[in-house]
């Protein structure tokens, strides 16, 4: 499950392909200091800094769950970025048609479409215009 603080600054940077990818690259690096330490644990004398006992079972589980979380998150991050790359290919391809299929296409969708649906078309064109 997401914290919603997560999914809010996720939402916050959703359309900055630079800093979703530097999110997913704190996740992975917190993964990888998470595998370190229960390595650390599970395989250290206590002599030598190890867990022993209930507390070493108890930190262990802690991280893993942790590293649950991570991965859930990453995977939010890696979904969010997909969508993003997605717009901007097709916003390439349509920048890339002739102005008089642009001006066409918009015409046969006034026409065909409720007008609810045109509304949330136009507004995607301006989200999307944003993002250049």
């Amino acid at each position: 499950m997401l914290s919603e603080e997560f999914v809010t600054k996720v939402s916050a940077i959703s359309h900055d392909q630079q800093k979703l990818i530097e999110l997913m690259n704190q996740l992975d690096e917190e993964k990888r200091s998470i595998r370190s330490a229960q390595r650390k644990w599970s395989n250290s004398e206590k002599s030598d800094g190890g867990l022993a006992g209930s507390g070493r079972y108890k930190k262990l589980r802690r991280l893993k769950d942790r590293l649950s979380f991570l991965i859930e998150e990453r995977e939010y991050v890696r979904q969010t970025l997909g969508k993003l790359k997605a717009e901007k290919k097709h916003l390439n391809r349509a920048s890339n048609r002739k102005p008089d299929f642009t001006q066409a296409f918009y015409a046969a969708s006034e026409i065909i479409l409720s007008d609810e649906l045109f509304l949330q078309l136009e507004a995607k064109a301006q989200q999307l215009l944003e993002q250049r």
